[in-house]
C-alpha cells in the first residue's frame, strides 16, 4: 500500500475547466480579437505552468501584465465555475483513515491554489500544498514531488503515487521515478506515449489502486 498520495489540482480534484475557458475567451477578446481557438485547445492549458501558456498565447504582452490580467479576469470566474469533484473529500478522509499522507503538487501559484481550495471547501483537507512558487522548476520537473517526499520523510519511491489528468502530470511522475495514475473524469486526449501505471475511472477503482490490486 502506498504511504503518500500526491494529487494534481486542476482537472484532478478541482473541476476548473469552465473557469479556464471563460477566462481565456475574455483574454483573447481583449488582446487577440482576431483570434479565438477552440474550447478543446483552451482545455490543454490545464496542466502546464501559466507562465508558459501566457507567454505562448500572448506574445505581444509582457508576462507581468498578462499575468495580472489573467488574475483579474479569472478570480470571478473561479467563483462562478470552480467546484470540487464530488467524491474528493470522502476520498481524502478514507486515505487519512488508512494512515496515508496526502498532498497537492500543482503548477498553480500559491494564492490561486489556496483560493481554489477555500472556494471549493477543501481548505485544510490535504496535509501539504506545493505550488509553483515553492519550486525553482515547475512540472514536469519532479522537484515538487521530491519536496513532498522530503517533507514526509519518505525515501522509497515505491511508496509514492502521483495522481493527475494530463501528459504533464504523467511526465512529472515519470521524471520522479514514481507510480502515476491518470484519472479519466475530465475530457483529456492523451498521446499514446502516455503509459501510466494506472488509469482510474471511478472512486472505487481508486482504492483498488491504493492497495496495489489493479494493473493495466
Amino acid at each position: 500500500m502506498y504511504k503518500l498520495v500526491l494529487f494534481d489540482m486542476d482537472g484532478t480534484i478541482a473541476d476548473t475547466d469552465g473557469m479556464i475557458v471563460a477566462t481565456f475567451i475574455e483574454m483573447y477578446r481583449l488582446y487577440r480579437p482576431d483570434y479565438m481557438p477552440t474550447i478543446d485547445y483552451m482545455l490543454t492549458f490545464s496542466g502546464p505552468p501559466i507562465v508558459q501558456t501566457l507567454t505562448k498565447e500572448f506574445p505581444d504582452l509582457t508576462f507581468d501584465y498578462a499575468f495580472k490580467e489573467y488574475q483579474r479576469i479569472s478570480l470571478p470566474n473561479y467563483q462562478k465555475f470552480a467546484k470540487a469533484f464530488p467524491f474528493v473529500r470522502e476520498l481524502a478522509e478514507k486515505l487519512h483513515a488508512r494512515g496515508i499522507k496526502i498532498g497537492i503538487v500543482t503548477s498553480k501559484h500559491r494564492y490561486p491554489a489556496e483560493y481554489t481550495l477555500k472556494l471549493i471547501d477543501l481548505d485544510g483537507v490535504f496535509d501539504l500544498l506545493i505550488a509553483h512558487d515553492d519550486v525553482k522548476e515547475a512540472k514536469p520537473n519532479p522537484e515538487g514531488i521530491f519536496q513532498a517526499m522530503k517533507h514526509f520523510g519518505i525515501s522509497d519511491k515505491r511508496d509514492v503515487l502521483y495522481v493527475g489528468d494530463t501528459l504533464t502530470d504523467y511526465l512529472t511522475a515519470q521524471n520522479a521515478g514514481i507510480d502515476v495514475a491518470l484519472v479519466t473524469w475530465t475530457p483529456r486526449d492523451l498521446p499514446p506515449e502516455a503509459k501510466p501505471t494506472y488509469y482510474i475511472d471511478s472512486f472505487n477503482e481508486f482504492f483498488e489502486v491504493i492497495n496495489h490490486g489493479k494493473t493495466n
